[in-house]
């Protein structure tokens, strides 16, 4: 609802709903999420009147949204920790991963300074007006995207069986670096690298009792999800076509 708010557009809560969720599934399960999730939002978009090009904006907000929720928790997690981190099964030194999470976080505070300086005008691009967020609509989304994140690992932390709360902070930059490089990849629901990345980011859990957790998270988080987005699909493009005739 922000980015349609950014974009100047209004539409009805339920299809926004309907658009932000299963182009969320679809892209996160089959990976190319300009095609698979920006398809599902256009089709579902359309009729509301969207033009290809806002539809696009939308993308591009939604995708800024969660990558600056990765960059802040990234850049937090990073410079809190005390100790020698184990990411993704490398050995880095507190001095090296305290400087990539405040490099985040500058970045961070660079681009909210431009957003507070040009946030709610219209930016030029490769020859298109293109709406900038205000720096309120920033941080909600930022905010957001960061609370999605924290439940999404501490979904994984209640799988892991005796697991407590104090293992989220580690786990929870395991999660990151695991998701980011899933989506970076483009393997559809970044299946084998995020199991990969996640087993070699924590060597003290047992590697069995993890890997049965992760498959148990991906069918509650992905698969599951998937099912529903399919179905709330496909109703809304019987429901499209029923209207084309009935025009």
């Amino acid at each position: 609802m922000i980015a349609l708010r950014v974009i100047g557009r209004r539409v009805a809560y339920p299809r926004a709903a309907l658009a932000s969720f299963t182009s969320y599934v679809f892209s996160h399960n089959f990976g190319f999420a300009l095609l698979t999730g920006g398809t599902a939002r256009w089709r579902i978009y359309q009729p509301a009147g969207l033009t290809i090009g806002e539809v696009g904006h939308v993308m591009v907000l939604t995708g800024l949204t969660f990558w600056s929720g990765v960059l802040l928790l990234l850049g937090i997690g990073l410079v809190a920790s005390p100790d020698r981190l184990a990411i993704a099964g490398l050995a880095v030194s507190y001095p090296v991963h305290a400087a990539i999470g405040a490099a985040s976080l500058a970045l961070l505070g660079v681009v909210l300074i431009l957003l507070h300086r040009r946030g709610g005008r219209m930016i030029v691009a490769f020859g298109r007006s293109i709406p900038v967020p205000r720096t309120r609509q920033a941080l909600i989304q930022m905010m957001l995207a960061s609370i999605d994140l924290v439940l999404a690992a501490l979904v994984l932390v209640v799988l892991l069986p005796g697991a407590s709360i104090a293992l989220l902070p580690g786990l929870l930059l395991g999660y990151l670096v695991a998701i980011t490089t899933g989506l970076i990849t483009h393997a559809p629901g970044g299946v084998g690298v995020f199991e990969a990345v996640m087993l070699a980011s924590l060597p003290e859990i047992d590697r069995a009792t993890l890997f049965a957790a992760l498959l148990a998270y991906r069918m509650v988080y992905f698969l599951i999800p998937l099912a529903i987005g399919m179905v709330l699909f496909a109703l809304h493009e019987v429901d499209l076509r029923a209207r084309v005739r009935s025009a």
